[in-house]
């Protein structure tokens, strides 16, 4: 005989005054028949402690078996059905008949009551679930749809190579482009401005490689520090050796 209820909490063996949802006898313990036990706590409930007490033995359960809703679910389910079905196969001319379905009446609430809790849709018609499946799958479909085109709109412009800088001279690359920064136009307009600095070195380190190697984001953002008076630690200094290009307006030649 089970020492033990795995899914039901039973009172204690003595306990004249158990707690409201508990269930079993108070001397004789057949834990084994936990369901039957279940079931006669059952009829004795109102309709609006349902709730509780399908939460009370489900927090009971979840002390020994965490994260395994669906299991305590579909065991209080299947009882449920299983118990129903019982009834409903006995003598209808029998003189306990009526009593059997005052039983009926009552577990057929309870199973309500298990429709407005099933997140896995144990309960709905296989038509209904398939229908919600299709549903699911038009919704995943277009979403796909979706994403494909922002893809093929993010990727339009991509170059199927880089610009290759010449070994030794990512430096004066550098050099130039902020140079492009301060450039004005005779209307005294920047020729290029950016909010911030990150534009210029993602830009690099999509699209231009050093030598044979890629220019890593981390490499190009240490170029562009995002306060040029308040330098970080990691900041690249462009040497004077190594700004060998100056780039002016031709009215400056």
């Amino acid at each position: 005989m089970p020492s033990q209820s795995v899914y039901f909490k039973f009172r204690n063996t003595f306990d004249f005054s158990p707690r409201r949802f508990e269930i079993g006898n108070a001397i004789i313990q057949n834990k084994g028949l936990a369901d039957n036990f279940f079931l006669k706590k059952l009829y004795d409930l109102r309709e609006d402690e349902y709730g509780p007490y399908y939460c009370f033995h489900f927090d009971y359960f979840s002390i020994s078996l965490p994260g395994q809703e669906e299991r305590y679910f579909n065991h209080v389910t299947d009882i449920i059905i299983n118990r129903i079905d019982h009834y409903k196969k006995k003598d209808p001319f029998s003189s306990n008949y009526p009593n059997h379905m005052a039983s009926v009446s009552k577990l057929e609430a309870f199973l309500a009551f298990l429709k407005s809790v099933d997140r896995w849709h144990k309960l709905d018609p296989i038509e209904s679930v398939i229908a919600e499946k299709d549903r699911e799958i038009d919704r995943l479909n277009a979403k796909i749809e979706m994403l494909e085109a922002q893809i093929k709109e993010a990727t339009k412009y991509d170059a199927s190579e880089k610009i290759v800088l010449s070994k030794g001279g990512i430096a004066a690359f550098m050099d130039v482009v902020h140079q492009i920064q301060d450039l004005k136009m005779p209307n005294g307009n920047k020729l290029a401005r950016s909010q911030g600095q990150s534009p210029w070195y993602k830009m690099i380190a999509k699209y231009i490689k050093h030598g044979d190697k890629d220019i890593s984001i981390d490499t190009a953002h240490n170029y562009f520090p995002a306060n040029k008076d308040d330098k970080p630690a990691k900041y690249i200094n462009i040497d004077e050796a190594d700004k060998l290009f100056k780039v002016v307006s031709k009215d400056k030649e």
